[in-house]
């Protein structure tokens, strides 16, 4: 039987890909909405094909109305937040560099932690809560020197997207109390693919400009969330995010190594230090 720990490390080198893949993409062609919709077709896809593993796990009834309102509620509400972070994600990754973008989605700790004990009816100690103070000093001083104070600028997206995701991934969670991953994923990916041409302008034209990328990191996404949900419907929702944020120092350094992203290395250093620090003091 494999282990928790093992799913969330597959998980969590997935999710690296997704970003470095789409990172070094978007620099050089911000096609960000056609890169959007290419990406959320090819999950729902994919997703599709997960459901058919799991087809007989979907419940043909419920136990009253309410319940299944309450199913219908949480799906849209899953959607919506899925599409704010795709936008917000994509935006984020065509015009910031990743050590940074990485450093800010710490937040999403901080996020899950007010989830978790707002919702889910889980508790912090006074550790915890100091590691959460730490990861959002670290997000503040990156976004300093970021000039993240411009409010209108494409770097808000950078703040937008860890709250988002938090919401997503919530939502989510409750929902594995009445579906299977599978269907849980082909909800959230068809429904943003659904939406995203009809709040925002897409050029389909450019899309076959995009779409071998795309596939690419909609795989490594897709399979990436598929597990992190695994982990989720066995585990407290506040520690396995903490866990799966410990990727971030392997996007500091590929963005280093491999795109060059070296402004405000000391800034970059401190940040992750203390980012760090707050992890281990949140799983601690």
């Amino acid at each position: 039987m494999i282990s928790s720990y093992t799913i969330l490390a597959l998980a969590m080198t997935l999710s690296s890909l997704d970003k470095w893949i789409s990172r070094v993409f978007l620099k050089k062609n911000p096609l960000c909405n056609e890169y959007l919709i290419a990406y959320q077709i090819t999950c729902s896809l994919l997703a599709a094909l997960f459901v058919i593993f799991e087809i007989e796990q979907i419940p043909t009834k419920f136990d009253n109305t309410s319940e299944l309102w309450e199913l219908l509620l949480l799906s849209i509400f899953s959607v919506f937040s899925w599409l704010g972070f795709a936008y917000s994600t994509f935006r984020a990754r065509a015009s910031i560099e990743l050590g940074s973008v990485s450093i800010i989605s710490k937040t999403k700790i901080i996020w899950s932690a007010l989830f978790g004990v707002s919702f889910l009816n889980e508790t912090l100690t006074f550790l915890q809560m100091t590691g959460v103070i730490l990861i959002l000093v670290a997000s503040l001083l990156i976004s300093t020197s970021n000039n993240m104070n411009l409010l209108f600028s494409n770097n808000l997206h950078a703040w937008l997207a860890p709250i988002f995701l938090t919401l997503a991934i919530g939502f989510d969670k409750v929902l594995t109390l009445y579906l299977p991953t599978s269907v849980i994923l082909f909800i959230g990916f068809s429904g943003t693919a659904f939406l995203t041409p009809l709040l925002f302008k897409v050029h389909y034209r450019l899309i076959k400009k995009v779409l071998f990328n795309a596939v690419i990191t909609a795989t490594c996404g897709t399979a990436s969330y598929y597990f992190l949900l695994k982990v989720l419907n066995t585990s407290a929702f506040s520690l396995v995010m903490v866990l799966f944020q410990g990727a971030f120092i392997l996007d500091i350094l590929f963005g280093y190594f491999f795109l060059k992203e070296r402004t405000n290395l000391k800034t970059k250093i401190v940040s992750c230090l203390l980012a760090t620090l707050g992890i281990l003091t949140l799983a601690s």
